[in-house]
């Protein structure tokens, strides 16, 4: 799964790199379309009743991006839990494949009453793997 992103002038602070914290929308953002690209957007994922939360993210910073570049994540399933998914994360520059943020991400399948964690979905194990 791929995304891109271009980054805009709200994206970066006064030191004109990208803000830190704008690292975790654009890997949200990515796996959102991933998810919908799976056939699972929208709430309870595509209505099969259930949710999912960020549970952890690790971003570990190698370049700084800046206004005007475009930024590609890219994410892959490292492993699924009984209720979890750890997915590795990778976001370069589109214009020179500079690794820009690396880490993983770990979502939670949970159920949308209450938020308690649930089985990942067998129907999503598939379309993920």
């Amino acid at each position: 799964m791929s995304t891109t992103q271009k980054i805009r002038y709200s994206d970066c602070d006064p030191q004109g790199i990208v803000f830190n914290a704008n690292y975790a929308r654009y890997w949200d953002d990515a796996i959102t379309d991933w998810f919908e690209e799976l056939g699972f957007g929208g709430t309870e994922l595509g209505g099969i009743g259930v949710d999912v939360v960020t549970a952890r993210l690790e971003i570990d910073f190698k370049a700084a991006a800046k206004l005007g570049d475009t930024l590609v994540t890219e994410a892959v399933v490292e492993r699924f839990g009984e209720t979890s998914m750890t997915v590795l994360v990778d976001t370069s520059r589109e214009s020179n494949g500079q690794t820009v943020v690396v880490g993983r991400a770990v979502y939670v399948f949970v159920n949308p009453a209450d938020f308690r964690p649930i089985a990942v979905p067998e129907s999503f194990r598939k379309a993920a793997s």
